[in-house]
């Protein structure tokens, strides 16, 4: 009887571990499209490292999406190299997409490690919602926005240019 109870309680733990949802996610509108230049981005809310909810109804200047490890990288060296207000004073937002990563991993491994970052981070754990961006393999998306509409669509791989496109 003890081994059972024992057992039961493990599965338990275990599928409450993967199906519970720990992360805030935006609400996917059906008929969605991907977002481009002249498109609107809707508002939505996600989550940063830390668990704190954003909600962006308007839209920064420039969101800066990372789509994998290299990207993820490259957002980590340049904007820790930055000071505290560097994303406040050129109005950026950055955003990384963990979705693929199996949420043990998340929570174990990959937010740890973001909240080692001396800035803010939105975490996107929804497939769907990432994939309305556009994306290029080992680049940064970079949304140029006004208004909540999308000025320019600019993909960027090493420091030099983040830098130009931000800074100008």
């Amino acid at each position: 009887m003890k081994r059972l109870t024992i057992k039961l309680i493990w599965g338990l733990l275990f599928s409450l571990l993967f199906t519970l949802p720990s992360w805030s996610q935006p609400t996917i509108k059906k008929g969605n499209q991907m977002i481009e230049q002249n498109s609107t981005v809707e508002p939505f809310t996600l989550n940063d490292q830390f668990g704190n909810e954003h909600a962006l109804e308007k839209m920064p200047k420039l969101l800066i999406c990372s789509f994998g490890k290299e990207t993820g990288k490259l957002i980590s060296n340049y904007f820790n190299a930055q000071s505290a207000e560097y994303l406040t004073t050129h109005e950026i937002k950055l955003m990384a997409d963990i979705s693929a990563v199996p949420s043990l991993l998340r929570s174990t491994f990959i937010l740890p490690k973001m909240k080692k970052y001396s800035f803010e981070i939105l975490i996107s754990t929804n497939s769907e919602f990432s994939d309305l961006f556009p994306k290029k393999e080992d680049e940064l998306t970079i949304l140029k926005i006004e208004g909540n509409v999308v000025q320019e669509v600019l993909f960027v791989n090493d420091e030099a240019m983040l830098k130009k496109v931000i800074e100008g």
